[in-house]
Parts: C-alpha cells; sequence; structure tokens
C-alpha cells in the first residue's frame, strides 16, 4: 500500500474556500456548501494518490513541480513534498481565471 500524505492548505487556498462559498450562497445558498465538499473530497483524495494529476508548472527554480485537478468549474493547485509526505494545497481558482503567474516562493 502506497503511503499516506497529509494534506496541508494554505492561506490562501483557505480564503479561495471562503470566497468560492460566499460567491455561490448569494445565488444558491444550498448548493454554495455542496460545492466546497465536492472540492474538499476531491482534495482528500490527494492523501493516497498525489501523483496521478497534471504537472501543471516546473521551473528549475522551483524545487516541487506544481500539479493541478479538475473540479468542475475549478482548478486545484497544488505540490506534493515527497520528503515530508505532504500535499500543500496552494490554491483553488475557477478555471476560467487566468493561472497565477507564480505558486509560493522558490525552492518549494
Amino acid at each position: 500500500m502506497p503511503p499516506v500524505f497529509h494534506l496541508i492548505l494554505s492561506p490562501e487556498a483557505t480564503a479561495n474556500l471562503q470566497e468560492i462559498h460566499e460567491h455561490i450562497r448569494i445565488s444558491s445558498p444550498q448548493n454554495a456548501a455542496r460545492m466546497v465538499d465536492r472540492i474538499l473530497n476531491v482534495i482528500e483524495k490527494l492523501e493516497d494518490f498525489p501523483h496521478r494529476n497534471v504537472v501543471e508548472y516546473q521551473s528549475k527554480k522551483l524545487k516541487h513541480p506544481v500539479r493541478s485537478i479538475v473540479v468542475k468549474p475549478y482548478l486545484i493547485f497544488f505540490r506534493v513534498i515527497e520528503s515530508q509526505q505532504v500535499v500543500r494545497i496552494l490554491s483553488v481558482r475557477h478555471a476560467a481565471r487566468r493561472r497565477p503567474a507564480q505558486f509560493d516562493t522558490p525552492k518549494q
């Protein structure tokens, strides 16, 4: 059985989830919680299979590539840090938005 990774939500990702909930809640309170739950369920699955997702961004300055996974209509950006058995959730954004120009600090 593969090792289980620990999940860490960055402050930005946490704020993103709150913003998503608030945005959806305006027009559909019941769907706001459902959407956030769907996103969190997909994030939880990264504990077991973090490498099955697309490498979104790789740079020589970054020790760990940025990966992404889709939860329509959102994208979850994250890093797998093997040495610590950690999956760090960087951001959750609507897929129609421009991708972030950079993620965190280099060497992460």
